[in-house]
């Protein structure tokens, strides 16, 4: 069974798109989060936890420390979000994940010719001085294994440089994963201010990206596969470059 919903152009900064609801069940919210919106309440960033509170005052069904918070998106990034209606749901649910069970698939754009496919397992942690992660060549009490395979779906170019559509799958869920590891084998995503390099940057804003270029594609939980298409800003991008969608 496929579940998919579309939606329209994003914007950040200023009037964020609305998230929509892809479907729901009994355990649980199918969401498709656009870029500019927090999981949880944020001073700056509308979020999500707030959005469903309005729709199904998810509070008053039960208060409780991170309610229904199964995974997490960074604000940049859109696309398929998982939400727990009640704590058992969560609990349940969020062992599956730590269990690798669930299947995860994004999409990101990144500068240069990515090779057909690959893996990247290299350990994480907190930079705290930075604030922001980083992956760990040495071996220290803080890193946390992570591992991210990886498919190439097409190569464009944008003033003879080349840029690559790769599809990414998880293994694990740390912080940053996917964007820290793609910097880490010279492939930093487009737009991406915090791990990007000065071609990135360069890149989206030639193209008017205001954002990190990834999109939590698909999900598959419970043999059950949903989907949020690439927002408009995406599509807008990839048009330009000339790199068909993937179906």
């Amino acid at each position: 069974m496929i579940f998919g919903s579309a939606v329209g152009p994003v914007s950040i900064y200023n009037n964020a798109m609305q998230p929509t609801l892809i479907t729901e069940n009994s355990d649980y919210y199918v969401i498709n989060k656009p870029a500019g919106y927090s999981v949880e309440p944020h001073l700056n960033y509308p979020s999500i936890s707030d959005w469903l509170n309005t729709l199904y005052d998810i509070y008053a069904i039960k208060d409780m420390d991170r309610y229904g918070i199964v995974h997490r998106l960074d604000v940049e990034t859109s696309g398929v979000l998982i939400w727990a209606k009640n704590e058992l749901a969560q609990k349940d649910i969020q062992k599956t994940w730590q269990g690798r069970a669930v299947k995860k698939t994004y999409l990101a754009l990144v500068t240069g010719e990515v090779q057909t496919e690959g893996g990247i397992e290299l350990a994480i942690e907190r930079d705290n001085r930075n604030d922001r992660q980083r992956v760990v060549l040495l071996p220290s009490l803080k890193a946390r294994p992570a591992i991210t395979n990886y498919t190439r779906l097409a190569v464009g170019e944008w003033e003879k440089e080349k840029v690559s559509l790769v599809e990414c799958h998880p293994v694990t869920g740390r912080t940053h994963q996917i964007r820290v590891h793609l910097q880490s084998i010279g492939h930093p995503i487009i737009g991406d201010r915090i791990y990007g390099s000065k071609l990135s940057g360069k890149i989206s804003d030639s193209l008017n990206l205001h954002r990190q270029f990834l999109h939590a594609w698909k999900i598959e939980l419970d043999d059950t596969q949903f989907i949020a298409p690439p927002p408009e800003d995406l599509v807008r991008v990839l048009q330009s470059l000339k790199i068909n969608l993937p179906s």
